[in-house]
C-alpha cells in the first residue's frame, strides 16, 4: 500500500490524518516518516519505495512511499490518545512489559543495559513486533511491521 492509493488516502482522512503530512525531506534523509492518527492512538510508518522493496517486497500500489508498519500507543502519549484495540498477535492488552511477554512470548532480541530494559523484538509470521518501554516498563509504542523478506 502506498501514499497514492485511494484506499489509503481515504482511510487516513477518515481518521483525521493527511497523506500530505509525509515529508519528502524526512523520507529522503531518514528513510521513514509517519502519519499520526492521534485520536486512534496509532501512527502509520512510510518508507521510500526502493527501501521497502529491499526489506519487505515489491509494494502494492504505485506511489513513491510505501506503508511499512503501524505504531500503536496503548498508553497514549502527549497529544495521542491511548489505542484501545487489540494489538496484532495479542489477545489482550499490552500496556506493560509483563503483558507484552505474556502476549508475544520470549523475545527474539532485547535492548537492556544495567538491568534497564529499553525494548524487546519478536518475529511473528515474518513481521517484526517491537515494543518500546519507559523507565517503569510501561509500553510507549508497539510497532508491527509488514512482512519482511527472509
Amino acid at each position: 500500500m502506498t501514499n497514492t492509493d485511494n484506499d489509503v488516502i481515504d482511510a487516513v482522512q477518515a481518521h483525521g490524518g493527511s497523506i500530505r503530512a509525509l515529508s519528502e525531506k524526512k523520507l529522503a534523509e531518514l528513510t521513514i516518516d509517519f502519519i499520526q492518527l492521534n485520536k486512534l492512538g496509532v501512527a502509520l510508518a512510510f518508507t521510500p519505495r526502493e527501501f521497502f522493496f529491499r526489506n519487505y517486497r515489491d509494494p502494492i500500489g504505485t506511489g513513491p512511499y510505501a506503508m511499512s508498519g503501524v505504531f500503536y500507543y496503548p498508553n497514549g502519549a502527549a497529544k495521542v490518545s491511548a489505542y484501545l484495540g487489540s494489538v496484532p498477535f495479542s489477545s489482550g492488552p499490552v500496556g506493560n512489559r509483563s503483558e507484552a511477554l505474556a502476549a508475544f512470548g520470549e523475545p527474539h532480541e532485547t535492548e537492556e543495559e544495567n538491568g534497564d530494559v529499553y525494548w524487546d523484538i519478536w518475529m511473528k509470521d515474518g513481521r517484526q513486533v517491537k515494543v518500546d518501554y519507559n523507565d517503569e516498563l510501561a509500553v510507549k509504542t508497539v510497532l508491527v511491521s509488514f512482512p519482511m523478506k527472509d
